[in-house]
């Protein structure tokens, strides 16, 4: 789990090939690629994870039990609410909710980034080579929604399967980035994780202001640093290892999938 000099390395030189190449720096681009060192191996108990992002449609039935709180859609802005879409416009807490309704619970960093990677490690959900037909991705350009890939917006948690990784799991990059169950901290240095021992089952900080969202989207994230805000798009944050975060909010990006211990 996480990122070594050398992947960071790959993660500047996909950076570069955007057209706002020059954001690709160490005092910019580089503290938010800093969130994901040190590497370090981890153990994980089995589990099952969501082949797809939970969509507008599954999350719509659980409103209508009462158990959750409707997404907060535009009222001016209908293309966000349709049942096959990945849902967004929820905060934290309402993913967690709806997981638990469902039989489950938000997945850990880990297990995210296990589904993602595989045990080799891989670049990306699909393989190691960047190929900009299999996510539905953003761009780090004048206009963040790159529509190269087939799609300006979301699109349904089903498309792009060629993308899936080789259990199947589909989406791990891009369309809606997605909220998982840990919080977000770093140390002094701008580090993600605390050193490099091993783990078991590691579930990050106990407390915390922000959220980790992982997996990219379809636009670009606005990112606040101690150094101000970065726009931060494109193939970098489509790698298995990325990962962002925010406060509990709603946003147009932001979704979920739901995981579960394995019963076995």
């Amino acid at each position: 789990m996480g990122s070594s000099q050398a992947d960071l390395s790959t993660a500047f030189a996909l950076c570069r090939q955007e057209v706002f190449r020059t954001r690709c720096d160490r005092e910019g681009i580089g503290q938010l690629l800093q969130a994901e060192h040190h590497p370090h191996e981890v153990r994980l108990s089995s589990f099952e994870i969501d082949r797809t992002e939970v969509s507008v449609g599954d999350y719509a039935r659980c409103v209508a039990t009462g158990a959750c709180v409707a997404a907060a859609y535009p009222p001016s802005d209908p293309r966000f609410d349709n049942p096959v879409f990945p849902v967004t416009h929820v905060r934290w807490e309402d993913a967690g909710t709806y997981c638990t309704w469902a039989g489950g619970r938000l997945p850990t960093e880990a297990e995210w980034e296990f589904t993602a990677r595989g045990t080799s490690g891989r670049l990306f959900p699909w393989g190691n080579v960047y190929n900009p037909h299999l996510a539905n991705h953003g761009a780090l350009a004048p206009e963040e929604t790159d529509a190269t890939d087939g799609y300006q917006g979301l699109a349904p948690v089903t498309a792009l399967a060629d993308g899936a990784t080789p259990e199947g799991v589909l989406n791990l990059a891009g369309n809606a980035a997605e909220w998982v169950s840990d919080f977000y901290d770093l140390d002094l240095n701008g580090v993600g994780y605390p050193d490099a021992k091993p783990q078991v089952n590691p579930k990050g900080p106990l407390t915390g202001g922000y959220h980790v969202i992982r997996g990219g989207s379809y636009t670009g994230w606005t990112v606040i640093t101690p150094g101000g805000a970065l726009a931060a798009a494109g193939a970098v944050w489509l790698r298995g290892a990325a990962r962002s975060m925010r406060p509990s909010s709603r946003a147009a990006d932001v979704g979920f999938r739901c995981a579960r211990d394995a019963k076995f």
